[in-house]
């Protein structure tokens, strides 16, 4: 096959380009749009089994003006004193406005907007102190999603225009979770736009030092370009299959590591060539016999890479379950781009493709000079030392990084400079945190909660739970404006004496009181009464709102809601005898959060275990040997947890505190990638070596292949490494660990693992076997001298 490829490709060359070309600009023409056919919506990629898928889908049916997957809070702020009226008069205007943009942008996916004026919800939205009111815009998508982006950019330009008109306008900004959300997916996309530029300059610099040829640098630019461009439409056109779902991470993921392995593809191609080129081949001839020398070893690096992807097809939140399989297609459309493209564009250039340098005809046989071969020649001759230096630093960093703990906070990933988080730290001050989040309790039951009996029951809830340690209330039905609200089972206030005139005085307040606690009564029974279909039977529903002390995504939360859970679980059946059976859900971010942990956790399991298995199995196959191929393993593993190890001390360093956390996708997609790159760059040596071994024995193999490697696969890691690093340039804390982490992981695969630990052991393995064969040497034999044996005469 790859024979075949390597004659195309010399062969008819132009043919090769115009095809790829030709490739780009058809899948164009039919491919949906990337980002009107994405997926972000992290409640549907959730199993169904899950509390907040459950509870989405029950508050779709009950509440369905109140389903928000994340909501903007827009806070108004008179620093210097309490707001005035002309600020309540803007407020009013910007809710207006909002209410028409809603109505005439429906793609906006704005599903309520709540102000001061609203209802019991409303009547919460101003500070105790008068300086603060806020506006919630509730929005149907994810905090996450480019959709709440961008209707949050809508929001703030529409707060914009209406404060030009102000003289003296009050401090606005717009955080909440879709706020947060809204920061954070501008940062990932500035800072892809960043990497991208980075890694181009990066590849550029390297090739130019390598090859120290200006033509020769810009190959791997236009073999990668090309695959990118149709890469990227084939994964476009994917979408169409039923159940294949695209997500914005495929994306960033598919460029990064198409730029950084298929650059490395393209390095060890040439590398090859010109290695043919200098045993005095003709260049068609190197050409064809570089693809196929190459090709097996780069299929089966690229199949690791694209191995461990895939595995994440296997896990059960969508999201990765999507991503994984869809960026491993893009690597092997990149690895056929390299064994075409890069061909093709050597044989159109013949050697003038190493312009200014040329090629000279080296001596068959020489051994190669330069920094390798004197390494390569110190790890031969001490094996032993080579190996305890390693391991003397890995293990350390390798037992710390056993110990991190991922983190599911996303606020900690912005700039404290964020308008966010400039916005969240104002809640704080003027406002409880939880309010940004709160958690809703959905309690079903067969008869109607207005009943007498219902209302003792959620009374007894609403009153039970604020003693929970960090609720800082509970609003219900029959407290609707929290601990200060009417709390009672009885709706029917006391009637005074009216005898006399101090009497009929108390009487008309009553009655102006029962007016006003009629009123918040039916605007509560609106808001926190409803029916829904649970499990095939129509049922009558209430709600419970908890606001918690902490923001909905602090580690405080989530343990409150455990609580809750168990005291829903626990305590509830035992008070439900008068309104029946009661069915219960939690909705809300903490609960989002909280299941977000507990199945990436189990994800994380699944999808390591079956990369190993998946990446082990390549490696029998390629090296044939079951106990090199298990080395291979553990010397990748223990790269990957000392790369965990040295991330959280430099998270610790970026916080300025020890932490023992590091965002959850740093482990996760650190491992996928840093052991499948890993054993990509170990079967690229450990290929070089079996070959050299058939001419030159196990250790001077070992020698010849570390020094015909060195080069090629240090200055593919400086590439790979740069590629990943350059997310370091991004202002979220997540994209910095991120970047870090892969950064230095395929640095000490490129400059501890690959060079030393490798082939120290291999030494060290041909030494004790030769050793073993001279003591198995067969001892010469010595024939007994038996006397001649006389015949009697």
């Amino acid at each position: 096959m790859f024979d075949f490829l390597g004659r195309v490709a010399v062969r008819h060359p132009w043919l090769v380009l115009l095809f790829w070309i030709a490739a780009g600009i058809g899948l164009t023409k039919v491919a949906p749009n990337w980002e009107r056919n994405s997926h972000d919506d992290d409640i549907r990629f959730l199993p169904a089994e899950f509390p907040s898928v459950r509870a989405h889908l029950l508050m779709e049916q009950a509440f369905p003006k109140d389903v928000s997957a994340a909501r903007a809070i827009i806070a108004i702020e008179r620093p210097e004193g309490k707001l005035q009226p002309s600020d309540f008069a803007w407020v009013d205007r910007l809710t207006e406005r909002l209410t028409t943009v809603k109505q005439e942008h429906p793609e906006w996916n704005i599903t309520g907007i709540t102000s001061y004026r609203d209802g019991p919800v409303g009547s919460r939205l101003t500070s105790h102190d008068g300086t603060c009111t806020l506006v919630q815009v509730l929005l149907s998508t994810p905090y996450l999603a480019v959709k709440t982006r961008d209707t949050v950019e809508h929001v703030q330009t529409e707060v914009q225009s209406l404060l030009k008109d102000v003289s003296n306008p009050p401090n606005v900004l717009i955080t909440g979770p879709a706020g947060i959300g809204r920061d954070m997916v501008k940062a990932s996309a500035a800072s892809l736009d960043h990497t991208t530029l980075a890694t181009i300059i990066l590849v550029v610099s390297v090739l130019l030092i390598v090859y120290r040829s200006p033509v020769m640098a810009f190959i791997p630019l236009i073999t990668i370009g090309l695959a990118v461009w149709v890469s990227l439409e084939v994964l476009a056109i994917v979408t169409l299959i039923p159940g294949v779902h695209l997500v914005n991470i495929s994306q960033i993921f598919a460029i990064v590591i198409l730029f950084g392995a298929g650059t490395d593809y393209c390095l060890f191609l040439i590398s090859r060539y010109r290695e043919e080129l200098e045993a005095g081949q003709t260049a068609p001839f190197s050409l064809n016999a570089s693809v196929s020398a190459v090709g097996g070893a780069l299929a089966a690096s690229a199949g690791t890479v694209m191995c461990g992807l895939g595995m994440m097809g296997f896990a059960e939140f969508g999201k990765i379950r999507c991503a994984g399989p869809v960026i491993a297609l893009a690597l092997g459309i990149g690895l056929l781009a390299s064994l075409t493209i890069t061909p093709a564009l050597l044989r159109i250039l013949g050697r003038g493709a190493f312009w200014p340098l040329k090629v000279h005809p080296v001596m068959p046989g020489r051994a190669r000079g330069g920094f390798w071969n004197r390494m390569s020649t110190v790890v031969v001759r001490r094996p032993v030392m080579v190996l305890a230096l390693c391991l003397m630093g890995l293990v350390p960093l390798a037992i710390l990084g056993g110990q991190v703990v991922p983190s599911f906070r996303p606020i900690g990933e912005l700039s404290p400079q964020s308008e966010s988080v400039r916005g969240l730290a104002l809640l704080q001050e003027h406002f409880t945190a939880g309010e940004t989040g709160p958690l809703t309790i959905l309690l079903a039951a067969d008869r109607p909660w207005s009943s007498p009996e219902g209302r003792e029951l959620i009374t007894h809830l609403s009153l039970g739970m604020a003693h929970l340690d960090n609720v800082a209330e509970v609003r219900s039905l029959t407290q609707p404006l929290g601990p200060n609200g009417f709390a009672t089972a009885d709706p029917s206030p006391p009637t005074p004496q009216a005898a006399s005139p101090l009497g009929m005085f108390q009487s008309k307040l009553f009655d102006l009181e029962a007016v006003k606690e009629k009123a918040i009564r039916l605007v509560a029974e609106k808001h926190y009464l409803s029916t829904a279909e649970v499990n095939g039977q129509t049922k009558h529903l209430t709600r419970l709102d908890v606001v918690f002390q902490s923001d909905p995504f602090d580690a405080k939360s989530v343990e409150t809601f455990k609580q809750i859970e168990i005291w829903m679980e626990k305590l509830l059946p035992i008070r439900t005898a008068l309104v029946g059976d009661v069915h219960t859900e939690c909705f809300g971010v903490t609960v989002h959060t909280r299941d977000m942990a507990k199945l990436v956790a189990r994800d994380r399991l699944r999808v390591n275990a079956l990369v190993v298995a998946g990446v082990f199995l390549i490696l029998i196959v390629v090296v044939k040997r079951i106990w090199l191929a298990a080395y291979l393993m553990g010397t990748v593993l223990l790269s990957y947890y000392a790369t965990l190890g040295l991330t959280m001390l430099f998270a610790s360093a970026l916080q300025g505190e020890w932490m023992q956390t590091i965002e959850w996708r740093v482990p996760f997609f650190l491992f996928t990638i840093l052991v499948a790159v890993g054993e990509d760059y170990n079967i690229l040596l450990v290929h070089r070596i079996l070959q050299e071994r058939e001419k030159y024995g196990l250790i001077e193999g070992v020698r010849r292949g570390l020094a015909a490697t060195g080069g090629t696969i240090t200055a593919c890691g400086i590439i790979m490494a740069g590629t990943f690093g350059t997310l370091m340039l991004a202002s979220l804390n997540t994209l910095m660990q991120i970047g870090f982490a892969l950064a230095v992981g395929v640095i000490l695969d490129t400059f501890v693992v690959r060079p030393f630990l490798v082939p120290a052991f291999l030494v060290l393995v041909g030494r004790d076997a030769a050793r073993y064969e001279r003591t198995r040497q067969p001892l010469p034999v010595v024939r007994p001298i038996v006397p001649p044996i006389r015949q009697a005469g």
